[in-house]
């Protein structure tokens, strides 16, 4: 269910390459996890990230939602927190793309400010503990307390940010055309293409970082390693009651390669970077 959930959300993705500007746009209101293209990367990869039981989201009949919020400034997203909204038994993510054009048509990266698993059956922040101010504030509470119990289908463990990169690699390459796969210069399957030898796409580990101005520098999206072109992430992850400032705690932050960019890539469009 969630992989099929994913493949839905980034085949939407790439139809929507021409859009300009897009991540600048208002989010959708009252989304919860029905896909919606764009808007929903983030949101959607929250799902695999947790370990997320569907059955207990909105979609199917439960009682949680998972919305995302795509900013377009960089500072706001830096200042920006992922959360819950207890009062709506909500998941709160937040979305910024990286473009590789000033018209904001052509997407590189995304990066995704998500919630660990482990986090969401615990309760409120310690008294007196520090919040972000104005618009960035969030509710003080780690997750939604007994109500989460099970919503993270295993909770000790978090998934890597490189199975959304996998789900990515997946996407794209189910949606080329027999024309596309025989001129494609990067292949993920074990059989060599025209162009191609096999393995020479895949995900890598990720790189694990413990704060946030570890986190924010350009990274890239793709890189070469010999003849293999590897999708990487950056990811953070702060546990719930682990670094002594709750504001962050609870957060598993990742970057993503953009499913346009990946395209482009593969097709010899762009070169990996």
């Amino acid at each position: 269910m969630r992989r099929r959930r994913l493949a839905v959300v980034l085949a939407g993705l790439l139809g929507l390459v021409m859009l300009p500007a897009i991540s600048g746009a208002a989010p959708i209101p009252g989304t919860t996890t029905t896909t919606t293209g764009f808007f929903r990367f983030c949101a959607e990869a929250q799902i695999p990230i947790a370990n997320i039981d569907t059955s207990k989201l909105v979609e199917n009949g439960g009682v949680f939602s998972i919305s995302g919020n795509p900013l377009k400034d960089l500072n706001d997203f830096i200042f920006s927190k992922s959360a819950v909204s207890t009062s709506a038994n909500k998941i709160l993510t937040t979305q910024w793309v990286e473009y590789t054009d000033a018209g904001q048509t052509q997407p590189k990266l995304l990066r995704c400010k998500l919630r660990t698993g482990e986090s969401l059956n615990q309760g409120a922040w310690p008294p007196a503990a520090p919040n972000n101010g104005g618009r960035f504030a969030v509710e003080p509470v780690f997750g939604f307390g007994a109500a989460g119990n099970g919503l993270s289908t295993n909770p000790a463990t978090d998934q890597q940010c490189r199975v959304i990169n996998q789900n990515t690699i997946n996407s794209v390459w189910a949606s080329l055309s027999p024309g596309e796969i025989n001129s494609a210069l990067y292949n993920p399957t074990n059989a060599a293409t025209p162009n191609a030898a096999a393995n020479t796409l895949a995900t890598v580990p990720d790189t694990v970082v413990f704060d946030g101005p570890s986190w924010t520098p350009p990274v890239a999206a793709i890189t070469l390693n010999g003849a293999v072109a590897e999708l990487g992430s950056r990811a953070l992850i702060a546990p719930s009651n682990s670094s002594g400032n709750a504001r962050f705690e609870g957060a598993h932050y990742c970057t993503l390669a953009a499913p346009e960019f990946l395209k482009r890539v593969i097709l010899g469009q762009v070169a990996p970077s």
